[in-house]
């Protein structure tokens, strides 16, 4: 194989590698949006499969515990949820400089809710 057609077919694959890994992600986005779409419409039992079907297809983000810690909240069950918050932020702290120090915040705040009266 010549070198300028070994060049073309290294850039193809390079595109297709591009091109599939923005398929995934939006695969990806499309799936946590559901979830959240189904915990708005109070279809949990919907939305704890998806949220479990998360964290099968995707382990390597931290969608489906957020999502599924949201089905627990919604339910009314907070140390479920806690439980799946504390993961997040486990991830992101395993992870410092891919998340907004502010979603780590937000999650903080999730752990211990304050009472109501």
């Amino acid at each position: 194989m010549r070198a300028a057609a070994k060049v073309a077919t290294s850039e193809q694959a390079r595109q297709k590698a591009v091109q599939d890994a923005f398929e995934e992600s939006q695969a990806l986005d499309r799936a946590s949006n559901a979830v959240i779409d189904l915990v708005q419409a109070g279809r949990l039992d919907e939305a704890e499969r998806a949220a479990r079907e998360l964290l099968v297809r995707y382990p390597e983000v931290p969608d489906g515990h957020e999502r599924l810690g949201m089905v627990y909240e919604a339910r009314g069950d907070h140390p479920q949820a806690a439980d799946c918050y504390r993961k997040v932020v486990e991830f992101i702290r395993a992870h410092p400089g891919d998340f907004d120090p502010q979603y780590e915040q937000f999650l903080l705040s999730k752990l211990d809710p304050p009472a109501t009266s």
